[in-house]
């Protein structure tokens, strides 16, 4: 019985496995740099930025740190990035930070044009004060998403800037499967 149960489970292909390779041990770091409060601090504080039917799925977790490594809670961490089909209005949305600095996003894979790679533009308000940055996705994570229907309008996506500065770490749901999810982490420093 045990033969006959082994023999019609599915076969799935090692060609089918996604791999993500990442070199080195670089941690996911983000510096968040001072911006100028010019146009006033609008933002809607939202979770869930994009139905999961819209690109491949991703679940964005940030931990806002101050340069002694302490948690900030309650800052207000406000993420906006590309749609996946370009004639689409940006994914916009913030979150306030927990009693150990974490905000958390649900969201797609972002979309991206000829001159900037797939990225997502954060915004932290702080006390009166504003610093931002960009976080990127590794090469080799945008060239699988790129493959798939949801993103097919985009362009040929151009690589992340050097220095590494700001490189999401990604973690597919499904190892057989991209389009199943994708968890996203980084941990930002800010000098506020």
């Amino acid at each position: 019985m045990g033969h006959e149960e082994r023999t019609t489970a599915p076969v799935i292909s090692r060609r089918s496995i996604i791999t993500l390779d990442f070199p080195g041990s670089e941690p996911a770091i983000c510096r968040l740099r001072p911006e100028s409060s010019a146009g006033g601090d609008r933002f809607v504080v939202q979770r869930e930025l994009s139905p999961a039917d819209a690109g491949v799925p991703m679940m964005l977790r940030v931990r806002v740190l101050d340069t002694v490594d302490r948690p900030l809670p309650g800052a207000v961490l406000e993420v906006t990035h590309r749609s996946p089909a370009p004639s689409t209005p940006p994914l916009r949305g913030a979150q306030v930070t927990d009693p150990h600095g974490y905000a958390e996003f649900k969201t797609v894979f972002p979309g991206w044009d000829a001159e900037h790679p797939p990225g997502i533009d954060v915004c932290l308000h702080l006390g009166g004060s504003r610093a931002g940055g960009r976080f990127h996705f590794p090469a080799q994570v945008t060239a699988h998403v790129a493959r798939l229907s949801s993103y097919r309008e985009n362009p040929v996506p151009t690589p992340p800037p050097n220095p590494p500065a700001g490189i999401l770490h990604i973690v597919p749901r499904d190892r057989y499967d991209l389009a199943a999810g994708l968890l996203a982490s980084i941990t930002a420093i800010t000098d506020r």
